[in-house]
C-alpha cells in the first residue's frame, strides 16, 4: 500500500533550516508508523529534490543531513516515489484527465491538488507536512468538478503518528488491508445481459456466455466501442468495462461485477483479463 503526498502541506515552509529538520523528522515518524501498518511507499508529484521545505532546504537536504538521526534517514531513503500515478494504471490517469480536483480550503476558494487527487482515485490516504492546523485534520474537503457537476469528498490525512489511533483513520486503514472479494448469489442464467443490434453481437454474446459463469460477475450489456486492452476502464461502483481489442471494430462491454470500491472492482478486472482475454 502507498501514502499520498499532501504536496499543499509544504506551505508555510519553515522559517530555517532547524524548524524544517523538525517538520521533516515528525513527517518521517508518521510513515515509519504506517509502514507498520503495512504502507511501503509515499507518491509525490516531484523528486524529494524539489520538495521545499524552507530557503535552500529540501527533503534531498535533509536525508543528506549529518545532523538527522541515520535511523530515521535510513527507513526514508527510496521511500519517496514518482510520479503521483502509476504509469500502468491507465484507467485512473484517465479518470484523473476526465475532471477537475480541488481542495476545498473555504466557502469561497478552491486550490488545484495532486495528492489529494491521486489518494481519492486510488482510495488510499494521504501524509501532510505538520507546517499549520490547516493539515493537522483527518479528513481533507476536495471538490470534484466534471461534466458541469460538482461534487464533495473527505479524504483521510495522516500528519503525525498518533493519527492512526483515531478511530475514523485506524478504520479506513483496516479496511485497505487483504481485499476480500464477494461473490455473487445470482445463477449463470440470471444474469442480465443487454446487446444492441449490430455486427459484433456475436462476438460479444460468445464473451458473456463465458463471463456469466464468473463468481463475481453480475450484469453485462453492450456499450460504445473502442479501446486498445482487453480492460478498458474500471470503476468505483464495481462496473468494469472490456474491450474486444483484437476485433475489427473493438466492440465492448460494460460488466457489473460485485466490487464494492475501486481496489475489489480492480481485482475483480485482474481475474477477468487473466481468465478471458
Amino acid at each position: 500500500m502507498e501514502l499520498m503526498f499532501n504536496e499543499l502541506s509544504v506551505i508555510p515552509y519553515s522559517a530555517n533550516k532547524y524548524e524544517a529538520i523538525e517538520r521533516m523528522t515528525l513527517f518521517a515518524k508518521t510513515f515509519k508508523k504506517s509502514r507498520d501498518l503495512g504502507f511501503k511507499r509515499i507518491r509525490s508529484d516531484v523528486s524529494v529534490s524539489e520538495i521545499r521545505l524552507a530557503d535552500d532546504y529540501t527533503v534531498h537536504s535533509w536525508l543528506i543531513d549529518s545532523s538527522v538521526s541515520p535511523e530515521l534517514k535510513g527507513f526514508m531513503f527510496g521511500s519517496i516515489i514518482t510520479p503521483f500515478i502509476n504509469e500502468e494504471d491507465g484507467q485512473v490517469e484517465e479518470a484523473y484527465i476526465e475532471a477537475e480536483y480541488f481542495y476545498k480550503r473555504n466557502e469561497a476558494e478552491k486550490v488545484p491538488c495532486l495528492g489529494l487527487a491521486a489518494a481519492h482515485l486510488y482510495e488510499l490516504p494521504t501524509i501532510s507536512l505538520n507546517t499549520s492546523v490547516e493539515w493537522q485534520r483527518n479528513l481533507l474537503p476536495i471538490i470534484v468538478e466534471k461534466d458541469e457537476t460538482s461534487e464533495d469528498h473527505r479524504i483521510p490525512n495522516v500528519f503525525d503518528e498518533s493519527c492512526f489511533g483515531e478511530e475514523g483513520i485506524a478504520a479506513f486503514v483496516e479496511n485497505l488491508g487483504e481485499v476480500e472479494l464477494i461473490e455473487t448469489t445470482l445463477n449463470p442464467d440470471e444474469k442480465d445481459i443487454h446487446l444492441a443490434d449490430h455486427h459484433g453481437k456475436d462476438e460479444l454474446q460468445a464473451l458473456c456466455n463465458r463471463l456469466k459463469h464468473n463468481e463475481y460477475v453480475t450484469a453485462m450489456r453492450s456499450t460504445d466501442w473502442g479501446g486498445n486492452t482487453f480492460i478498458r476502464k474500471i470503476h468505483k461502483n464495481g462496473v468494469v468495462e472490456i474491450t474486444l481489442f483484437k476485433s475489427q471494430r473493438k466492440y465492448a462491454l460494460w460488466v457489473q461485477t460485485t466490487g464494492r470500491n475501486y481496489r475489489e472492482t480492480e481485482a475483480i478486472a485482474h481475474k477477468l483479463r487473466e481468465r478471458y482475454s
